[in-house]
């Protein structure tokens, strides 16, 4: 189990990454040598699994973000499409999900013309793929890190 000690640090690291110790011991009233020990801790826990650098998209030329629902011919069939979409760097997260599609990936694409062809050439001739459904994203109004009570 994780204290309100825990729940501070982590909820400090998801705010930024790059806090220092010190900073975040300030804030918990303890030491950097004790701030360290819990991160390390709440690492061997798996409850921290590492830190991430954010980049904008946009910035870098990748001005089309989709959600690409994508139906399997069969359900078995998840795990050889998963690995194939690793494979592919514009998809940036892939779930297994209920409902209408069998899989909900998020890719980014320079434009309409690379979401068509990742589309026409990259996803649809998967093998198990039957078919796709595309969301193009107008606006990415915010993403946020879980925060803990």
């Amino acid at each position: 189990m994780i204290d309100q000690i825990d729940k501070t640090i982590i909820n400090c690291l998801t705010e930024d990454a790059r806090m220092s110790l010190k900073e975040i011991g300030s804030i918990c009233k303890l030491s950097a040598t004790a701030i360290h020990q819990r991160i390390h801790k709440l690492e061997a826990a798996g409850i921290i699994k590492g830190a991430k650098l954010l980049v904008d998209a946009n910035a870098l030329g990748y001005q089309t973000m989709s959600y690409i629902g994508i139906y399997l011919e069969k359900a078995g069939l998840y795990q050889k499409v998963k690995e194939t979409f690793e494979g592919l760097t514009e998809v940036v997260e892939c779930s297994y999900t209920t409902g209408d599609y069998s899989m909900l990936i998020k890719v980014y694409c320079k434009d309409n013309k690379h979401l068509m062809e990742l589309l026409s050439e990259r996803i649809q001739t998967i093998e198990g793929v039957s078919r796709t459904d595309t969301l193009i994203c107008l606006d990415h109004s915010f993403e946020r890190p879980l925060k803990l009570d």
